[in-house]
């Protein structure tokens, strides 16, 4: 089983910066990962009961700004450079 601070709801919370509800809302709504929130449509997105628009789009942000991160840190594999 899942450790409750490595749910999908739990990281909701803890990388986009929102409520239980919302992050419960978003995966009822079918977005379960961080790139859902990322790069579904903003339409579907906006199509979820109770999110309005400003909500949206920053939690997107948020999403796209730590998947970014995630991508550059994850390059530095450490290997030094010759010189």
């Amino acid at each position: 089983m899942d450790r409750p601070d490595k749910t999908p709801e739990a990281m909701f919370q803890r990388i986009l910066h929102v409520d239980e509800k919302l992050a419960r809302t978003l995966i009822e709504s079918g977005i379960a990962t961080l790139e859902d929130v990322a790069y579904v449509p903003i339409a579907e997105v906006l199509g979820i009961q109770g999110l309005e628009e400003s909500a949206a789009q920053r939690i997107r942000k948020h999403a796209r700004m730590f998947l970014i991160r995630e991508a550059v840190v994850g390059e530095d594999d450490g290997d030094a450079v010759d010189a």
